[in-house]
């Protein structure tokens, strides 16, 4: 006759199996695709300043007095990306195009202080919509720190030091090919935050 522990073994087995084919057939799916996500190019710019040319790392200003006002501003970031065949004698076709959907920002120091909110801005994941073409380099924009972060700490405090805030922003992005099969890529780019000069 089973015990109970006998019949609990074999349920949290059961449980345990089908958990990890679950996993595995996630991961076979994420690499199942013939191409391979590759970022050429990462970078950002101030939203203070219009004219800024575009850099890693970023000069991100936290407050820009406009017409005496104090004024807060979202900084963009821009990307140049491209996709590689896994098999080099396999020539592309459209259904390799990738098309992004979402990204993710997450914020770490060097020092090793990292809690959101604290130490850094809080991490985010946003929406994005871009199709990379099988063929050729595509570039596209996101927004790399958000406005609200800059009225949140521990961006705020910024404002009245004169302390810069060295950051490595790391962006991810997901997408899926045409036949619906995952993949990502993952680059990082310098944030400097402080109270900059203001722009002419």
């Amino acid at each position: 006759m089973r015990t109970k522990s006998t019949k609990f073994l074999g349920f949290t087995s059961i449980l345990l199996l089908s958990v990890i084919v679950s996993a595995c057939g996630e991961f076979i799916r994420q690499d199942r695709s013939p191409v391979t996500l590759v970022i050429d190019s990462l970078e950002g710019a101030s939203g203070a300043d219009d004219t800024a040319t575009p850099s890693n790392p970023v000069f991100s200003d936290v407050i820009t007095l406009v017409d005496d006002v104090p004024t807060r501003f979202a900084d963009k970031g821009t990307f140049g990306m491209r996709l590689v065949m896994k098999d080099p004698l396999t020539s592309p076709s459209p259904v390799n195009a990738v098309t992004l959907t979402r990204y993710q920002v997450v914020y770490r120091r060097t020092d090793g202080r990292n809690t959101p909110g604290v130490d850094v801005p809080h991490g985010f994941t946003s929406g994005m919509t871009f199709t990379i073409p099988a063929t050729g380099v595509f570039a596209g924009n996101f927004e790399l720190v958000r406005l609200i972060a800059k009225s949140e700490a521990p961006l705020r405090a910024l404002a009245n030091s004169p302390i810069i805030l060295s950051t490595i922003a790391e962006v991810t992005f997901f997408g899926r090919d045409q036949a619906g099969n995952e993949l990502s890529a993952t680059g990082f780019i310098g944030v400097e935050f402080g109270n900059y000069a203001d722009p002419d």
